[in-house]
């Protein structure tokens, strides 16, 4: 799996669904969405007998069941026959360094921050925070996007990236 799978993925669900609202497309997957008390698991994908399920900490803020969502939206994708896929990190970008983990936050980032949005603000000289905060996702996944973007040719600065090579 390479970025470009990855980005095309991400893509044409958006294209498909008219939206990169997670929890739209979810719904359209027929993914079933549930909200549980997970203590410190922020959210987890698992497919079981056909069904799909996507699980969130009822207990997080807007922003991060997004990311949650989205991200877990990429593990059903492409990583559908692993069983379940936990989600703990405090940012909601795992920073994990297994190759699907980092394959589902390079989804998240594509299917979350469209292009035009993201490069316009860096065209402004935004800092990635600026850019997380005005896109409403958190700073590390607006890296990540970064990071995808620099792969199809641009030439932004990206001072670090959490666990994002593309594999």
């Amino acid at each position: 799996m390479n970025c470009l799978n990855i980005s095309k993925c991400a893509n044409n669900l958006i294209k498909i669904y008219g939206t990169n609202d997670p929890f739209k497309v979810a719904e359209y997957l027929e993914i079933d969405l549930k909200y549980k008390k997970l203590q410190q698991l922020k959210g987890f994908y698992t497919y079981i007998l056909r069904n799909r399920y996507i699980v969130i900490n009822d207990n997080i803020d807007e922003i991060s069941a997004r990311i949650v969502c989205a991200h877990e939206i990429g593990h059903d994708r492409f990583h559908r026959g692993l069983g379940i896929n936990m989600f703990q990190d405090e940012m909601c970008v795992s920073l994990k360094t297994s190759t699907p983990e980092i394959q589902a936050n390079y989804f998240a980032a594509e299917f979350l921050i469209p292009d035009y949005s993201f490069l316009e603000l860096a065209a402004e000289d935004y800092t990635y925070s600026q850019i997380a905060c005005t896109i409403g996702v958190h700073t590390e996944l607006a890296m990540i996007k970064a990071q995808l973007l620099n792969s199809r040719g641009h030439k932004l600065n990206v001072p670090y990236v959490p666990h994002s090579g593309c594999i």
